[in-house]
């Protein structure tokens, strides 16, 4: 899968531009909307959950963050890695049945299409945490060393969601209900994932015994190293960092071995 992936390096870094480039083609925005689509989001989520946020995240006083940014910088810290996830696995579960009209004419390895996704993912997700640092700066929070942490918490996020999207994206070219329930699954995931509120929330009374499901839910390491690293400017413990890596490997290792236990009927199913 690497020697593919690496054999046809420029084509993905090509098609991952050229995605985004043409992802708002004829709008006036045009590449704009790569930044104002998540801007939009966190002004949203920053008005409507910042009232009820507030004064939890003032009772933890953390060093050099005033309390009226406390909410935003939290939320902008775990939203924008996760927007870049959930677009990445939902473009990539649909990748290979969108690209059948390539998989049937030319002899370009299946993964090449999810990976693409996965580059554009990326590239995206760059530009919006950079606008994101510049404008905390502007607010007079940081920056910080620790912020550089989120870069490769960011390729492994992004890699894990490349595996799960190889993985599923097979199995989508057979049972093309797949796709649409991940949309639903993905919404679910992201309310089951401490990003617009607290792992705190679980201290209250009657949530307590119910903490124990963040264990479980593999985005649960990968939105820790964001808040670590931005909103907390710590450091990730080498524990976080391991759990991680082996989601990523894992996902990987689960789509490559789906995509040659499956390549042989892919392209007569498409």
């Amino acid at each position: 899968m690497v020697i593919n992936l690496w054999r046809f390096r420029g084509l993905i870094v090509r098609n991952a531009l050229h995605e985004l480039r043409t992802r708002y083609a004829g709008s006036v925005g045009g590449y704009l909307w790569n930044v104002l689509v998540p801007l939009a989001q966190i002004i949203v989520f920053s008005t409507v959950f910042s009232v009820l946020m507030r004064q939890r995240l003032e009772e933890r006083q953390i060093p050099g963050l005033a309390s009226h940014l406390a909410f935003v910088v939290y939320l902008c810290s775990g939203l924008l890695p996760w927007n870049a996830f959930a677009d990445t696995l939902a473009r990539g579960v649909g990748s290979l049945v969108g690209h059948a009209g390539y998989l049937k004419k030319l002899p370009i390895p299946e993964q090449v299409f999810v990976t693409t996704d996965a580059a554009a993912g990326f590239f995206s997700a760059l530009v919006a945490m950079g606008l994101f640092g510049v404008v905390a700066v502007l607010l007079g929070y940081g920056p910080y060393a620790e912020w550089l942490q989120a870069l490769p918490a960011l390729a492994l996020f992004i890699a894990f969601a490349l595996g799960l999207g190889l993985l599923l994206s097979c199995v989508n070219v057979f049972f093309r209900d797949v796709q649409p329930l991940m949309n639903v699954v993905l919404l679910l995931w992201f309310w089951l994932t401490p990003v617009v509120y607290l792992e705190s929330i679980f201290d209250v009374s009657g949530l307590e015994r119910l903490r124990w499901l963040l264990t479980l839910n593999p985005a649960y390491p990968f939105i820790r190293c964001f808040h670590i690293s931005i909103f907390e400017h710590g450091i990730v413990p080498i524990g976080t960092w391991t759990a991680c890596l082996l989601l990523a490997l894992a996902a990987n290792a689960a789509g490559y071995a789906a995509l040659r236990r499956l390549r042989g009927e892919i392209r007569d199913a498409l």
